[in-house]
């Protein structure tokens, strides 16, 4: 009885979400040992044994993952260990043959016949407002950041290929927090216009820096934007003439006329 319980409700897997996050503690030491030490595949397969894990009260993802899985099966949940490559700060765009330091595992579980993604490894903020976001990640969302070696665990209607998901905007988690609900878009008229769009945000003492470069390295704030606040969504339209055929974006966001967020959002212009 208490399993088919268990098994109908998502809140009993927030619980072990939420027990993962706040009872498991990441193992840098290893991580460190990992980078330093060859032919050392034996020890991780071992260390990050979900019973080694529970045990020792550490792990890095692979072992975060294969916990989380061991409890599911325990109530009977289906689930899936995924594996991929995750971008963030330090590496917004994924090779998959070199980067080795950005290997992920995180898990897929299935609840009334539907997937939902869980990454408990990157859910172990003590801000619940960060850990609650790796529970239930929207699929367009987690392909931000995540790029699963089985396109099917990507969850998405039509999957990326790794050229398209380098060539996505890399979205820092704090966008969603600071109240935008959706992923902008870059839009250009027939004639003279780029337009950045985003759904309006409520806060309203919150703004937008959005700088390019030609050549990812040296970025400066666009000029000359006009706000358009139009039907729930906010436009920021610049003229093209300034954006060269390769061009790269970052938007920061500022509170107050002041940023108080770098690099919130990467992306290239697709030629």
């Amino acid at each position: 009885m208490l399993k088919r319980i268990l098994k109908k409700t998502g809140n009993w897997l927030f619980f072990f979400y939420y027990w993962i996050g706040t009872n498991i503690k990441y193992d840098h030491v290893f991580l460190k040992r990992m980078d330093e030490v060859e032919n050392i595949y034996e020890e991780y397969i071992k260390k990050q044994d979900e019973f080694q894990v529970y045990e020792n009260r550490k792990g890095v993802c692979a072992g975060y993952a294969n916990l989380f899985e061991w409890f599911m099966k325990e109530i009977d949940v289906e689930v899936e260990n995924v594996s991929g490559h995750i971008r963030d700060e330090r590496n917004k765009y994924v090779e998959l043959e070199s980067d080795d330091d950005f290997r992920h595992a995180w898990n897929v579980v299935k609840i009334s016949g539907k997937w939902m993604i869980v990454d408990t490894t990157w859910g172990t903020s003590l801000n619940p407002i960060v850990s609650d976001y790796y529970f239930d990640v929207k699929p367009e969302q987690s392909i931000i950041t995540h790029y699963p070696k089985n396109k099917k665990w990507q969850l998405l209607d039509k999957s990326l290929s790794l050229d398209e998901f380098n060539k996505s905007k890399f979205i820092n988690r704090i966008w969603f927090f600071k109240g935008f609900s959706d992923i902008p878009k870059l839009k250009k008229d027939s004639k003279y216009y780029y337009y950045f769009i985003y759904k309006t945000n409520p806060i309203k003492e919150i703004s937008i820096d959005l700088q390019f470069s030609a050549d990812n390295l040296t970025f400066n704030s666009i000029q000359n934007i006009t706000k358009i606040d139009q039907d729930g969504f906010t436009f920021l339209k610049f003229n093209k003439s300034i954006i060269t055929k390769k061009a790269y974006f970052k938007v920061n966001l500022k509170k107050y006329g002041n940023v108080y967020y770098r690099d919130v959002i990467n992306f290239k212009l697709k030629p």
